[in-house]
């Protein structure tokens, strides 16, 4: 009975107890300074005082109600860690969404079961209540990290509109023989972006040519004999007079000539995978750029050069006044000839036919489109278009295939490509680190 008696009252004082001393909080906070500081203490020592004599009255029933100074460890107990069990019970009942934070009538007959559990765990006289009170406090304490790593409902799709990102044009797909590069790797193989092959050995070299006009040159500095040109990629390395008197410069990333002309120096600068003689060749056959040498350009007389550079078509670039030579067939010219794109559109108002050099229905609801650059296909998937697009190297099968299984991505598939959230409050923190176990 007395033991009864112990509880209930301690359930009583712990249910008084917090709004108590959340209204010493609210007034301490208003009042400020030291009368603030005053009223938070005197509600404190209320509520202590509260448990001091409901542990004087019922001593008999704990073990630490023999002496003053064990009632007093008692109170402080019980209410240090009795509080504490119960803003952890009000954060898991507002997120499991039970509103009991939101009723007088439940918090007042819930919010002493923290206290209670604490008076009871370990400090009743008999173990059959101490062990009555360990086991119901462990029970609601996991019940509790268990709600707590919860991810609200709408938590997801609060991040993807923070990232940027949209549910409805989120796909996946994996693509045998590639991998996904960029920010929408979602692991096992699936990607919702770019793919490249997955041997780096598939991958042809870039191939192009840029020649361009400098006007001035880096003082004092010089490579075998010869100034170099300010900004140009051929300020470092080894070189080469060769015996007509060009200078063959080369380094990691470039190789190539720097010709002297009227009072400028004109590069022309090719990648590592260009061959040297077709350098060589170009800047033996440097001249100003006529309007018909260059792809859709106006050029302006005398500021840019061209050469004689067979199987490559120049194009103007700048912002130095500077001419680009790729090969004319696109097929092997580096990463993007086998590069892959999932791209995924809405449908409504969009021509898939745009811009394409081909487009042909197919079976299975595609549509095969071609332009100068890419091929590939397009299929109707409710309010999306999903498309798969590869260079020209990629196998028309491989990519019917690809856009015929590319999905839409699932929550937990969306998550990996987040960003970590950055969580705001204590109970988020807390949240975020029981999320990481």
């Amino acid at each position: 009975m007395i033991v009864a008696v112990h509880l209930g009252l301690v359930w009583v004082v712990g249910a008084l107890a917090p709004p108590l001393a959340w209204t010493a909080i609210v007034a301490a906070a208003f009042a400020g300074g030291a009368l603030g500081l005053g009223v938070g203490l005197l509600g404190f020592l209320a509520a202590l005082a509260g448990f001091l004599m409901v542990i004087t009255a019922t001593r008999a029933a704990s073990v630490l109600g023999g002496t003053g100074g064990r009632r007093a460890l008692w109170a402080l107990l019980v209410a240090g860690v009795g509080t504490a069990g119960w803003v952890l019970g009000w954060a898991v009942t507002d997120v499991a969404g039970l509103g009991v934070s939101r009723d007088p009538l439940l918090a007042a007959l819930l919010g002493g079961v923290p206290f209670a559990l604490v008076a009871g765990l370990l400090l009743l006289r008999g173990w059959p209540f101490s062990v009555g009170a360990l086991t119901l406090s462990v029970a609601l304490v996991a019940a509790g990290v268990v709600v707590l790593r919860q991810e609200p409902s709408d938590e997801l799709d609060a991040r993807l509109v923070t990232a940027g990102i949209y549910r409805e044009t989120s796909y996946v797909v994996a693509i045998p023989g590639y991998l996904p590069v960029g920010g929408r790797d979602y692991g096992d193989r699936l990607g919702g972006g770019s793919f490249g092959p997955e041997d780096p050995g598939l991958v042809p070299p870039d191939l192009f040519i840029t020649i361009t006009a400098y006007p001035r040159d880096v003082l004092g500095e010089q490579m075998c004999g010869q100034p170099t040109a300010y900004d140009s990629r051929l300020t470092w390395g080894a070189c080469t007079v060769e015996e007509d008197g060009l200078v063959y410069r080369h380094n990691e990333v470039a190789h190539g000539y720097q010709v002297p002309i009227d009072d400028r120096f004109v590069t022309v600068v090719g990648t590592p995978a260009v061959d040297h003689d077709l350098l060589r060749a170009a800047a033996s056959s440097l001249h100003p750029a006529g309007a018909d040498e260059l792809v859709g350009a106006q050029v302006e007389a005398g500021a840019h050069y061209a050469a004689q550079v067979p199987g490559y078509v120049g194009q103007v670039t700048g912002p130095s006044p500077g001419v680009t030579y790729t090969p004319a067939d696109r097929a092997g010219n580096g990463a993007r000839s086998v590069a892959i794109t999932l791209y995924v559109s809405y449908a409504a108002g969009e021509d898939i036919c745009f811009r394409t050099t081909e487009c042909t229905p197919r079976d299975a609801g595609l549509t095969y489109v071609r332009d100068e650059d890419t091929h590939g296909y397009v299929i109707r998937r409710g309010d999306v278009n999903v498309r798969v697009l590869g260079g020209p190297q990629v196998a028309k099968e491989l990519l019917r295939q690809a856009t015929l299984t590319a999905r839409p991505a699932t929550d937990e598939e969306l998550r990996r490509i987040l960003p970590p959230p950055r969580p705001h409050g204590r109970l988020e923190r807390l949240r975020h680190w029981l999320r990481q176990f």
